[in-house]
Formats: structure tokens, C-alpha cells, sequence
């Protein structure tokens, strides 16, 4: 999935290493979003997700590959007032949507504790920034052999 650059108002793309430790750099990068095009509330959820995204391509996408390519990031603030976050990874494809589907299945269920479901945390929390925040969640497979999750939300001042 490309990063669509015709209408952007900023935009930013990093590659770092596939290691726990880039996310440090990660979160450095990410802070040039805190800005006024968008809404610090939208610029936390989006930072949220962009570390466990990160995050879950360090341990689960990259984990056997080696070596380890590099993670793809980009993020953009776009003249039709969409903030979009853009993870790319080289590993298996996953399939996100029924894996978020039967979450919300689990979830439904009075009984449900999250604590259970430690190695879902990640899933969980794309789940409500769905549900609950507006945000557009995907992850496709592109051409190359590789993924993209895609987290998009419009802006709303």
C-alpha cells in the first residue's frame, strides 16, 4: 500500500532495524506529529499504535526471518484531513480480520479478562482504537512479499 503523496499537508517515512531497541527512535521520529493540524488526543491513540505496531513486527512478523530486514514506517497528515500511520513488515501473512473478529466474539462475553490474553494485547487495543476511537484498521499483504497495517482516522477538530 503505497503512501499516497498528491494531497499531503506533512508527511514522514523512517526505516529502522528490526530491534526492540529502534523504538526509541521510533518515538523520536513520531514526535514531529505533535502539531497543530492534529488533535493531541488523535497524535496519542496514533502513537499508541504505532509502538505496538512496531512492536509486533519485531516480535512476531521479523522474529524467524533472518536476517531481520529493516521495518518500514510512514505516517501523513493529508489536505482531506486524514491522519495515516503505515507499518510495513516482510513476515508471514497474518490474517487481522479474523483474528480482530473473533476478539470482539471473546469480548462480547461478560467474562472475558483481558489479562488472559496477554499474547492478544496488541490485537485487543486495534480492536477498541476501532471500535471505540474511529480509526480505520487494515493489514494487507502487497506485492514483494510483504505487509502493511494501516491505521487511518479522519480529523476532527
Amino acid at each position: 500500500m503505497p503512501l499516497e503523496t498528491d494531497s499531503l499537508i506533512r508527511q514522514s517515512t523512517l526505516q529502522v532495524a528490526s530491534n526492540l531497541d529502534a523504538i526509541v527512535t521510533v518515538v523520536e521520529w513520531f514526535d514531529q506529529f505533535n502539531c497543530k493540524q492534529l488533535p493531541f488526543q488523535m497524535w496519542i491513540e496514533g502513537q499508541t499504535a504505532l509502538v505496538e505496531g512496531f512492536t509486533n513486527v519485531v516480535r512476531h512478523a521479523h522474529k524467524h526471518l533472518n536476517p531481520q530486514p529493516p521495518v518500514e514506517l510512514a505516517a501523513a497528515i493529508s489536505s482531506d484531513e486524514y491522519f495515516q500511520i503505515y507499518i510495513w513488515d516482510q513476515g508471514e501473512i497474518f490474517n487481522l480480520e479474523a483474528e480482530l473478529e473473533k476478539l470482539n466474539q471473546q469480548i462480547s462475553d461478560r467474562n472475558f479478562n483481558p489479562l488472559d490474553h496477554e499474547a492478544h494485547w496488541g490485537c485487543i487495543f486495534l480492536l477498541k482504537l476501532r471500535k471505540n476511537y474511529g480509526w480505520n484498521v487494515s493489514y494487507i499483504r502487497e506485492s514483494g512479499e510483504r505487509n502493511c497495517l494501516l491505521l487511518k482516522k479522519k480529523i476532527n477538530f
